[in-house]
């Protein structure tokens, strides 16, 4: 278990590191994009504005590209502001030097931003009509300082924010995946668990025919290694159909008939629609297990196990009812392996989803499990010979 968690803790690790290697890649077409419809609109307002105020050499055209050519001025300052960050990022108990650091970028960089806007003008040759090159490069540094400063750190804000975000959801991707990494180690060891449980269980029954009925101790060691078999032979899924849970279950019951002979009397009832149903894996064979060595062993004349499931308000009903000792009221605290290995199961599948209580009924005892209906996608064959049928549409086997 704890390598598998290992192990998925190692991949995610290495996936946060390389969104983190990727994490400052900005979109750079995104980005422009963006910029440009951001731009052009400011152009059309201010190009609206100076129309109503009937200013000459009003000019959509050079509205245009004037405001183009500072929103891609920042566009590149965002760029580089998001480079700072790998360094500098504003996040963990460093916070503060890196503030002070940004603060310091911004300072130094308010001017730099104003001569590359500057430059760029000149270039397009924007405004020389009014004024020089020379002289708007002046007055600008003077006039926009403040406000590259206030503009440097409000994309510095978004940009922690965006990172924030980011790390927080890889934070929580990394908790969700070893949390289910640690629900499948746990639901493997559970299964695990009961193959030698029911094994032993199992080679005791033939160890008590094997002095007293060598040709009832063959057949059910001829049993037991079929029933070993089926279940070497599953796969490691969480849910299996219940048509083949019940097959399992119905191999071990014929154990025990071979067992306990004909006063143990057996009934099954599996409605239709409910065959293609997903269980957990191995859920009944522990289940009616619990019946037999609780049930019909305890007691010294003829004992009935019934076997049935059905549809009910969206959920599975499986109900095991042996007519044995009365259950105490503390089972879940006294409950051996076969039932705590199933409530832990249920708990881990289901959560609250999921019921199993078991309690006195009729003259004997009933385990009722209540767990969502999924049917498996497809129709499952029925096959007679696995549910022998009465106009009841029940098996009886006595």
């Amino acid at each position: 278990m704890i390598d598998q968690i290992q192990k998925v803790e190692n991949q995610t690790q290495g996936h946060i590191r390389k969104n983190q290697r990727g994490l400052f890649v900005i979109p750079v077409a995104y980005l422009f994009a963006i910029m440009t419809s951001f731009a052009l609109l400011l152009a059309w307002q201010a190009h609206q504005v100076m129309k109503q105020w009937n200013r000459p050499n009003n000019y959509f055209s050079e509205q245009a590209a004037n405001q183009l050519i500072d929103f891609y001025v920042w566009s590149l300052m965002a760029l580089a502001i998001w480079q700072y960050m790998r360094v500098f990022s504003l996040q963990g108990p460093k916070w503060k030097r890196d503030l002070a650091v940004h603060a310091g970028i911004a300072i130094v960089t308010a001017p730099v931003a104003t001569c590359l806007y500057i430059a760029g003008v000149a270039i397009a040759q924007l405004g020389i009509r009014d004024m020089s090159v020379k002289a708007r490069l002046m007055y600008n540094l003077r006039g926009e300082f403040g406000q590259n400063i206030i503009e440097y750190l409000t994309i510095l804000a978004v940009l922690a924010s965006v990172e924030y975000y980011r790390r927080h959801r890889d934070d929580q991707r990394e908790k969700l995946q070893l949390q289910h990494a640690l629900i499948e180690s746990k639901l493997q060891t559970l299964r695990a668990q009961l193959n030698p449980h029911f094994l032993f269980n199992a080679m005791n029954s033939v160890s008590c025919l094997l002095h007293r009925d060598t040709a009832a101790a063959d057949q059910m060691l001829s049993r037991v290694a079929n029933l070993l078999r089926l279940a070497l032979a599953r796969d490691d899924s969480r849910e299996v159909g219940l048509l083949e849970e019940v097959e399992l279950a119905e191999e071990y019951l014929e154990i025990q008939k071979i067992r306990f002979g004909s006063r143990m009397k057996l009934e099954i009832d599996i409605d239709d629609d409910v065959l293609e149903a997903r269980v957990p894996n191995m859920l009944l064979q522990p289940l009616v297990e619990n019946a037999c060595v609780h049930g019909v062993a305890r007691t010294r004349g003829d004992c009935r196990v019934e076997l049935r499931a059905k549809a009910e308000s969206g959920d599975l009903i499986i109900s095991i009812y042996n007519d044995g000792p009365s259950v105490r009221p503390d089972w879940k605290v006294r409950s051996g392996i076969g039932l705590k290995n199933t409530m832990e199961r249920l708990s881990l599948l289901y959560k609250e989803s999921a019921t199993m209580e078991l309690e006195n009924s009729r003259d004997g005892v009933r385990l009722l499990v209540r767990i969502p209906l999924v049917r498996t996608p497809g129709r499952v064959e029925i096959v007679d010979t696995v549910f022998p049928r009465s106009p009841a549409q029940s098996a009886s086997i006595m």
